[in-house]
């Protein structure tokens, strides 16, 4: 034990100076100590203010478990002092966030269950009703989670990392345009025995068993009126008949609210036509159209805002969002199902950016939260009585939201959760603790030796499905940044504490400048092209390790 230990051990030990004479406050009555509702007693204020366990500077318990040792002949009287300034901190930190990260867990698996458990993709088979009105085989082939824990679609609605979410994604965004061309395209196809109908394509609709009910030009729709700039006097407009359409339980005529009167009339562009939230009631609806039962609706499917018009049946057993309200997929928000949380401003623009930040609080399941829970309350409870709950709150959320965002520009479409980038933020802690004490110790770049190591093999687990390279990797450069400039530190003489002191500055601009550059990244310069990217993330050991979020869907006529 090196001089300054012991001689804050010994000052421990006396844990009875605190102790007031007991002629000031001790009142002899009949021989006996009149202690009542005077004073706290000995033992309780023994044990509040015993303090035998502080943390050592330079060692802690990663220290101890790698055996370091100090050099006496480096601990002069001012580096002495300077260690008995440090103050000493409890852990309240550590305990909050592991309990609110316990919590949420656990109610997460008790609101959405445990998905499939492995390292391949599960099949479901069923016999399923669809628009045509029979029974298909439905073969569908989800991912499975080997952390034990919710399916990935659940872990987004609960607040994953998930770029898609988080801005306007390009690709996303083509896609739902496409499909929107696409259905302008369509009509409502009415089975002759009026059976049922659904809104479809051409192409998919029977001529056989269904009419395909398009308004065209020899069959127009129902009027609506246009405004005409060159016309003069009080008729300034005329009228048109409408060639977008028909909409199977829909129709502009029939809706009450909202109402398409002028000059809030729907435009001839069924993609653009408002949810009819009211029709009216006592009015008698010839159309076809109008007049058979809807047997599709819109359903969300997977985690990038697929929609398909199906029957409920089908879309419960793919686990979608079923749209009962609407007739169309151009009048819902398949990216605000998907996403949950609070609903966009924009229903075309996702802007849920504190992804970056709930993202910490959940866990992929059960061992990935105990990985978790076992670092933070071996190492940031270790930490923390150094550095104190504010500073190590700092050096967590900023590693930790600094790692999400660098995972999602370069790995967008994948869902990640855990605080991985904090907690890598804490084990550079630890590579800056061994620097500030450098001169103390005996052999400090055996100490870094082994930190580097240990670090090696953890960036190596990032390989694993839902574990985030990308915000290990990050996390620990803004971690070495924080805690650089946060950790407190022993300085060697005036020139030592000058150079600590220009980089702890040099620490914090460079954190900041970072910071600023993958926001420009994420939105000015946003990266959809990358090969290998994802190979940093996940390395496919097996050949559905990695594809833990796309599920696969095939049917079959019976």
């Amino acid at each position: 034990m090196t001089a300054t230990a012991a001689s804050l051990s010994g000052r421990r030990k006396d844990s009875t100076r605190w102790k007031r004479p007991a002629s000031v406050h001790e009142d002899v009555t009949d021989g006996r100590l009149s202690v009542g509702m005077n004073r706290i007693g000995d033992k309780v204020l023994d044990w509040c203010l015993e303090n035998s366990d502080r943390r050592q500077y330079g060692m802690g318990v990663i220290g101890k478990l790698l055996q370091r040792s100090f050099r006496r002949d480096r601990i002069t009287r001012d580096v002495r002092q300077q260690l008995e300034d440090i103050e000493d901190h409890r852990p309240y930190f550590t305990y909050w966030v592991t309990t609110v990260q316990v919590l949420i867990t656990i109610i997460s698996l008790a609101v959405y269950g445990c998905g499939p458990i492995g390292f391949h993709k599960t099949q479901r088979t069923s016999l399923v009703m669809v628009t045509t009105l029979t029974l298909q085989q439905v073969d569908f082939y989800e991912p499975d989670n080997f952390w034990v824990g919710p399916r990935a679609a659940d872990l987004v609605h609960l607040g994953a990392k998930f770029t898609p979410c988080m801005r306007k994604d390009r690709r996303i965004h083509d896609s739902i345009a496409k499909d929107r061309r696409k259905e302008r395209n369509t009509a409502c196809c009415v089975r002759n025995d009026r059976s049922g109908c659904v809104q479809t394509s051409r192409d998919k609709c029977s001529e056989v068993i269904s009419t395909w009910r398009k308004w065209n030009v020899s069959q127009p729709g129902p009027p609506r009126w246009v405004a005409d700039p060159s016309a003069v006097g009080q008729d300034r407009g005329m009228t048109q008949r409408r060639l977008s359409g028909s909409v199977c339980g829909q129709d502009p005529r029939y809706c009450e609210e909202p109402a398409s009167v002028f000059p809030f009339e729907w435009p001839d562009d069924i993609t653009k036509w408002p949810v009819c939230r009211r029709s009216h009631a006592s009015r008698k609806v010839p159309d076809a159209h109008m007049s058979c039962e809807v047997v599709g609706r819109p359903c969300c499917i997977g985690v990038y805002g697929e929609c398909h018009i199906t029957t409920r049946d089908y879309c419960d057993f793919v686990g979608g969002f079923f749209h009962e309200e609407a007739a169309l997929c151009s009048q819902v928000s398949c990216l605000n199902d998907v996403c949950g949380m609070i609903p966009f401003i924009n229903p075309e623009v996702p802007d849920q950016f504190y992804r970056l930040w709930t993202s910490l609080f959940l866990h992929a399941g059960i061992f990935h939260l105990l990985i978790t829970v076992i670092v933070q309350l071996f190492v940031m409870r270790d930490l923390e009585k150094l550095a104190g709950p504010v500073r190590t709150a700092v050096i967590y959320m900023c590693s930790g939201v600094a790692g999400n965002l660098a995972s999602a520009i370069f790995v967008p479409y994948r869902a990640e959760v855990g605080p991985a980038g904090s907690q890598f933020g804490l084990l550079a802690c630890l590579f800056v603790e061994v620097i500030h004490c450098w001169q103390m110790l005996k052999r400090p770049s055996a100490a870094l030796l082994k930190l580097g190591v240990g670090a090696a093999v953890l960036f190596l687990l990032g390989l694993l499905p839902w574990v985030d390279n990308y915000a290990h990797v990050f996390g620990f450069v803004f971690g070495f940044l924080l805690s650089y400039a946060l950790l407190p530190y022993v300085s060697f003489g005036s020139y030592d504490r000058t150079a600590k002191v220009a980089l702890i500055w040099a620490c914090l601009i460079v954190s900041v400048a970072l910071f600023v550059g993958l926001v420009l990244l994420f939105y000015v310069h946003p990266i959809y092209e990358c090969s290998f990217c994802h190979y940093l993330n996940c390395l496919p050991l097996t050949r559905d390790l990695c594809d833990s979020h796309r599920i696969n869907i095939t049917r079959q006529d019976t």
